[in-house]
């Protein structure tokens, strides 16, 4: 498994000041749960009033250092209680109990099946815990409900994840409002990073013949990763059928995990570069590039608002590290605009030019967090 992009130097005042707002945002998501365990929610102001999955992943793996470790790894089996007979890993599940596996509310859920994204993050949520607690006794307890959560994905016969375009759902998460169908890029990449990250653990415990088996099942994803890049613009794209469009968090986030080669990374961060003006706001970052909406919504999303045209913190980090690839001083300043943002306004969970929506979201900081550290040359 390579290494991710390096993390990007900044000075020290600057991170404190995003681990500070981390703690913050952290500190006031916790809820207590019906049997006592400690949840975390997607922002402190109540208003997604659930433990998400991928929201609770992004907060191990960007600020895990700030988190009590038997609350993680107590909040991740609460995740896997919910797991359904045919390993689907809930979209979230309620303070008493209730998991809910399909977007959207739960009376009107968005679409018929659950997002193609869950299992991908219960794995690697599990992973982050590992890496910061050294605790492998944690992923070999529950070795198998990650195995069975992966072996539930949607997947092609390209071994790309899938969404029928009959029965459109939300793939990503953070794109959940938005019907992408066909192979689908961004839960690809999850689906690759996890295989990879299921056989290091595999390797690590010295479980070879599961490991060689992950490897495998990575290495077949990865023949047709190429399908998604778009030689023309430098970008990948969002989906093979509806909303075949270029998809600015995922290029940046196949970059960052490697999946992109390092002739697609360098032309990913030079699009960037070239037209940040059109695609950054404040550091945030849209979902597709300036003047682009979404072909196909699963409901109603206003352009310029939201997932449909928004500017958003949680992907800063991955431009920040893809733009790194060329100029460390703008992944600087792109990093420094986010701190001045939080610190005048806050941390939401989208922007635009005049609005500002779900404060304290805090995937918003730890990602960005979790990508940067301080050096004290930028002092």
């Amino acid at each position: 498994m390579k290494a991710f992009l390096p993390l990007v130097n900044i000075p020290p005042a600057h991170y404190e000041a995003l681990s500070g707002m981390a703690a913050e945002c952290l500190s006031a998501c916790r809820a207590q749960a019906h049997d006592g365990t400690i949840i975390f929610r997607p922002d402190g102001s109540g208003h997604y009033d659930a433990m998400w999955t991928r929201d609770f992943c992004y907060m191990v793996e960007g600020a895990g250092k700030l988190m009590d470790a038997g609350e993680i790894l107590a909040a991740i089996d609460y995740l896997l209680a919910g797991q359904r007979e045919d390993g689907v890993i809930p979209d979230r599940i309620r303070a008493d109990g209730t998991p809910v596996y399909c977007a959207g509310p739960a009376d009107s859920p968005l679409g018929p099946l659950p997002p193609t994204d869950n299992a991908q993050f219960i794995v690697k949520a599990v992973a982050a815990y590992v890496s910061s607690t050294r605790d492998h006794r944690a992923f070999l307890d529950r070795r198998n409900a990650l195995y069975r959560a992966i072996d539930a994905v949607p997947l092609s016969e390209d071994s790309l994840v899938h969404v029928d375009r009959n029965r459109v759902h939300s793939a990503y998460g953070f794109t959940d409002c938005i019907g992408k169908a066909g192979n689908v890029l961004f839960s690809t990449l999850l689906f690759w990073e996890a295989c990879q990250t299921l056989a290091k653990l595999c390797a690590g415990a010295e479980y070879h013949d599961e490991a060689h088996e992950w490897y495998e099942k990575a290495e077949h994803t990865s023949r047709r990763m190429g399908d998604f890049w778009d030689e023309e613009y430098g970008l990948f794209w969002a989906a093979s059928e509806d909303c075949r469009q270029l998809d600015l968090w995922g290029s940046a986030y196949a970059c960052v995990i490697r999946a992109a080669s390092k002739t697609q990374a360098r032309r990913v961060a030079d699009y960037f570069i070239s037209l940040e003006d059109e695609c950054v706001l404040h550091g945030h970052l849209r979902h597709l590039p300036a003047g682009e909406y979404w072909q196909r919504t699963i409901i109603d999303v206003p352009r310029d608002t939201y997932q449909n045209g928004g500017y958003w913190a949680t992907p800063a980090g991955w431009l920040a590290k893809t733009v790194q690839l060329i100029d460390e001083q703008v992944a600087r300043r792109l990093i420094a605009q986010l701190v001045d943002e939080f610190s005048r306004h806050g941390v939401h969970e989208w922007i635009g030019p005049d609005e500002r929506h779900v404060p304290g979201y805090v995937a918003s900081v730890t990602n960005v967090l979790g990508a940067v550290q301080p050096s004290k040359k930028l002092i």
